[in-house]
C-alpha cells in the first residue's frame, strides 16, 4: 500500500492533467488517512459505523471527480483538497440527522473500537514526551483507544485545530485560514490543545 508520504507534487500534477495510473495511486494512497479523517470528526458509536464506511467511500469519489479542478497542484494542495471534501460531507450528513440527532452537532467522542487510524500514530508521538511507541500490537490498540476516547472529550477549538493540524496534516497557514484566525494564534491553540491532551492521557484512566 502506499502512504501518502511518499506522494509527489509531479504525481499530483499528472492526477490533474488526466493520468489514471496517478490519480488511482493519489487514491490507495490516501484511503487509510480518509477513515481517519472521517471518525476524528464524526466519532461514530457502533450503531452508526456504517456512516463512516458510506463516507470513506464517498470521499474518494468526490476527489476522483473533482482533482481536475485542483487549483494548488502539490501535495500540500491535495491535503487541504481532500480536506475539504471530509468537512463538507461530514457536515451535510449530520445536517440530514446521519449521526441520529437531527439537526444536533456532531458527535464529538470517537468510538473505542477504531484502532487502526493512520492518523493516531503520529498523533501519539505528538503528544507523548519521549516519542516512543508502545511495543506490542496490544499495547498499541489499547493506547489509542484510550488517546480517541481523550480526544473527544477536548473543547471543540481544541479538537479542530488537532484534527487539521494532525489528522488532516494540513500547513499551520491552512489550519489558520480555516479556523479564521492567525497563524501565531492558531499555533499557540495546537500547542494548549496537544498539552491538555497530553495531561488528559496522562491521568489514570477509569479502568485502572
Amino acid at each position: 500500500m502506499f502512504d501518502a508520504w511518499e506522494l509527489t507534487d509531479e504525481v499530483v500534477r499528472a492526477a490533474v492533467k488526466g493520468a489514471r495510473k496517478k490519480l488511482a495511486r493519489i487514491l490507495e494512497a490516501f484511503e487509510p488517512h480518509i477513515r481517519a479523517m472521517v471518525t476524528v470528526r464524526l466519532g461514530p458509536s457502533p450503531a452508526q459505523s456504517h456512516a463512516v464506511d458510506e463516507l470513506t467511500q464517498q470521499v474518494p469519489e468526490a476527489l476522483a471527480a473533482g482533482i481536475s479542478r485542483l487549483e494548488e497542484q502539490t501535495v500540500a494542495g491535495l491535503r487541504a483538497f481532500v480536506s475539504g471534501i471530509v468537512t463538507r460531507k461530514v457536515s451535510d450528513l449530520v445536517r440530514r440527522g446521519g449521526n441520529g440527532k437531527a439537526g444536533g452537532p456532531q458527535t464529538c467522542s470517537l468510538d473505542s473500537t477504531v484502532t487502526d487510524l493512520s492518523g493516531a500514530g503520529p498523533l501519539w508521538q505528538f503528544i507523548s514526551a519521549s516519542g516512543a511507541s508502545p511495543p506490542s500490537a496490544v499495547e498499541r490498540a489499547e493506547l489509542t483507544r484510550r488517546l480517541m476516547l481523550e480526544l473527544g472529550k477536548l473543547k471543540p477549538t481544541y479538537r479542530e485545530v488537532i484534527t487539521l493540524a494532525i489528522f488532516d496534516e494540513l500547513p499551520m497557514r491552512v489550519v489558520a485560514e480555516r479556523m479564521h484566525t492567525t497563524r501565531p494564534a492558531a499555533s499557540m491553540l495546537l500547542i494548549r490543545a496537544v498539552q491538555t491532551l497530553r495531561r488528559s492521557m496522562d491521568r489514570p484512566s477509569e479502568a485502572e
